[in-house]
Order: C-alpha cells, then structure tokens, then sequence
C-alpha cells in the first residue's frame, strides 16, 4: 500500500472546507482533474469513502468527518516544523495579515501597530478591517494570517483562543432628549432609539436576548453596519448605540458623551484570536498576535477601571 503523502492530506483538507472540487482546486492552485485524483488516490490508500459526490458539490462522510480533523493535526504539526527550521536570525521578516474589527480600529490597533512596528521594522504589516463574518471567512481561506472576532461559533477551517472578555455600553450624547444627566440602565430605560449591528455581526444575538428577556421599555431599533456613521449619529445627538467597551476608550473622558456599561444583568463579549486551523504561526504573526492581544486586555482593563472602580 502507498503511503499518505502531505499533499493528499491538503488537497482533501481543502475539498473537505469548500465543500466543492473546483472551489478547493481554485485554492490549492491545482487543476479539477489533479484535486480529484488525489482524493481517489488517497481513499483508494485509506480503503475509505471520504465524499459522497454530487452535481451541487461534495458531502463528508462519516469517515471523512473523522479523517479531516486527524489531517487538520497533522498539517498544522508540519506547518510548525517548517516554522521552526525556517529563520536562524534575531530579526523578524515577512508579513502578517491581520482582520480587525472596527471596535478595535478606533483605539487598539493603532498603538499596537506603532510599538510593533518599531521593534521590527522588516515585517509588513497588512490590516483589513471588517466585521467576524467576514473576516471568519478570510482566515478559513487563508487569505488571513489572524483576526480577532467576538465569540461564537468556530467553523471548520478555523482555530480559536480566548483573549479577553469586555463589557457592553450604552453609548449616547449626552444631554440629548435620550440621555439624562446620570448613566441609564438599559433594561429600565424609557424607550430610546438604539443602533445595532445586523444579524451578520457576532454580537447581535446576545444584545437581542438582552432586550427580549431583561428590558421592560420597547426600544426603536436600526440596524447599522458602520461603526464611523454609528459614531456619528451618536455625536448628533438623536441616536445611541450598544458598543463594546474598547470601542468607548477614547470617549472615556469626553464630557458630551453619557457611557453606561449594561448591567441588571451585565452583558460581556468575549473576544476571540482566530486562526487557519492548519497553519503555524510564523515568528512575525507570533510576535504581533502578541502585541494585539495585549493591547485589547489593557483596553479592556482601563474600561472596566473606569466603569467599575
């Protein structure tokens, strides 16, 4: 019997993700044809059916399902050893590719970005920001070397750690016709008009819970997938909005602004680093997952001293 090669166990783990041959030959960078031999080759090897084929795509079967996840630890152990043998020098080179949200575009990227970039001035550094449905999407397909998303459900392709958990605020302008002159509880509040992410946004649910089970007033609600108009409404004075607490560092001390951090009961987000499932991390992407996770555990300290002294 042939032996696996690391190139079956890529291939398969590819077909496995996108859940089509031609999808997963666009990412391997091979033909229809090559993807689909080496999966008959490797199930020819194992004695095992990995897919059932179809017209609308490829299923997993159980066999599959239980040979992706022993390949998925195996690539990433090889990934590693590469890692490891790759850089014999003090310095950092390469580039890190790097998903933020725009709760942290505000105020924690950038003196992460600044302290890292001056301890290693050879790494590139590239930033997409975006909310967790996408950028979720882009570490699956390797389009992104890291990200950090609120917590939930982790898709195949993708591994997660916690980094910290941060608390939400009700953020309005204060002395609008919305805000009193002390912090609101939102669940007792008079009805406000509040803006929301929309269902894509990895939050959402908990903020919908939050008002279905614990909120006697009938808020007006807008969805609202940009953080700078989100902003920008709040500072007009008409609206507020529910935002993590790292999203309010700098409005920390602004007098114009009226930040109440939901309690009765508190409602937290829990932030996730999130990576390829099969791919190490360089010593530059070590180094500025670092950095960033740092940074979001004093952001969230510094709020959490001020709302909670």
């Amino acid at each position: 019997m042939k032996n696996v090669k690391i190139q079956h166990l890529r291939f398969f783990v590819a077909v496995y993700e996108e859940r089509s041959i031609t999808s997963a030959a666009h990412r391997v960078h091979a033909t229809q044809s090559g993807v689909s031999m080496q999966i008959r080759d490797l199930e020819t090897i194992l004695g095992l059916t990995l897919f059932e084929r179809a017209s609308t795509g490829v299923t997993p079967t159980k066999a599959g399902d239980r040979i992706y996840w022993r390949a998925t630890r195996v690539l990433l152990e090889v990934d590693e050893l590469q890692e490891d043998v790759a850089s014999h020098t003090d310095e950092l080179y390469g580039c890190v590719r790097v998903g933020i949200m725009p709760t942290f575009a505000r105020s924690v990227l950038g003196p992460a970005l600044i302290r890292f970039s001056k301890q290693n001035p050879f790494v590139d550094v590239k930033v997409t920001e975006g909310y967790s449905v996408v950028l979720t999407a882009a570490v699956a397909n390797g389009e992104l070397d890291l990200a950090v998303v609120p917590g939930g459900d982790t898709p195949v392709g993708v591994r997660s750690s916690h980094v910290e958990t941060d608390i939400e605020v009700l953020m309005q302008k204060r002395g609008s016709s919305a805000a009193a002159s002390e912090p609101v509880n939102l669940a007792t509040a008079p009805p406000l008009k509040i803006m929301l992410p929309g269902p894509g946004n990895a939050r959402r649910s908990k903020i919908d819970q939050y008002l279905s089970n614990f909120c006697a007033s009938s808020h007006s609600i807008l969805e609202l997938d940009s953080m700078m108009t989100t902003l920008d409404m709040v500072d007009r004075g008409e609206w507020s909005s529910v935002v993590p607490g790292c999203l309010c560092l700098a409005s920390l001390d602004n007098a114009d602004m009226l930040l109440s951090p939901i309690s009765d009961p508190p409602l937290t987000v829990d932030y996730l680093l999130i990576e390829p499932a099969t791919k190490a991390r360089s010593k530059a992407v070590q180094a500025f997952a670092i950095e960033l996770c740092d940074e979001i555990e004093r952001g969230c300290q510094k709020c959490r001293d001020h709302f909670f002294p």
